[in-house]
């Protein structure tokens, strides 16, 4: 594992978890908002809510550039799948519509606007809400998006580095040649000490005993 290895896998976990930020802050002030107006949530925001969330804590746990965050590739694909059906499901809400689509004035620009403080749901129009909070809408899209390619990234990079690690292990083992691994906690060697003294003892010169 060289360095732009562990270099690019953090600037990946750092996307990761930012994209995950991103969407969990936009679509929990949603909720909150629609809390206030004791309305339902739909399970496609409540899904990717709740993908964002694992993708935060996932993203923190396999923030250090270790080697088992490259073998964790595995959950990277996972969560990658799981960002795209997020993506996929949001975007079947407006369809091809956007901010103009009526799922998004009947419900995220009319309960973001906070109108049923004064306009009844049943009697919203769409020249009363507009295109409020579209830039919020299109921010979560976009980063769930982006969150989840990062993902992706993550999942072929741990791919690429457990099987170049794998390769050099094979070909050491080839050639005959075993890693040294070095322990800064290794015990001093006593047996140097006592080869030292030995050596010492060794080159003393012998003295002649006098008779008695």
């Amino acid at each position: 594992m060289g360095a732009a290895s562990k270099t690019f896998s953090v600037i990946l976990r750092a996307s990761e978890l930012i994209s995950a930020a991103i969407v969990v802050g936009i679509v929990g002030r949603f909720l909150s908002f629609l809390s206030s107006a004791h309305a339902n949530a739909g399970s496609r925001i409540i899904y990717a809510e709740v993908i964002a969330g694992i993708s935060i804590l996932a993203s923190i746990l396999l923030f250090p550039p270790l080697k088992y965050s490259f073998y964790c590739f595995g959950l990277d694909f996972a969560l990658w799948i799981c960002w795209m059906v997020a993506f996929g499901l949001l975007c079947n809400l407006t369809v091809s519509g956007g901010c103009q689509s009526y799922w998004y004035w009947h419900n995220w620009g009319y309960y973001w606007g906070r109108y049923w403080y004064t306009v009844p749901r049943d009697s919203i129009t769409q020249s009363v809400v507009g295109t409020a909070a579209c830039s919020e809408w299109r921010a979560t899209l976009a980063f769930c998006f982006i969150g989840g390619w990062a993902w992706f990234s993550s999942g072929i990079l741990g791919i690429y580095v457990c099987t170049k690690y794998s390769d050099m292990r094979s070909s050491d083992s080839e050639m005959g040649h075993t890693p040294r691994i070095t322990r800064w906690w290794r015990k001093p060697n006593r047996d140097a000490g006592h080869t030292k003294e030995t050596t010492e003892s060794t080159n003393q010169p012998v003295r002649n005993q006098e008779p008695t």
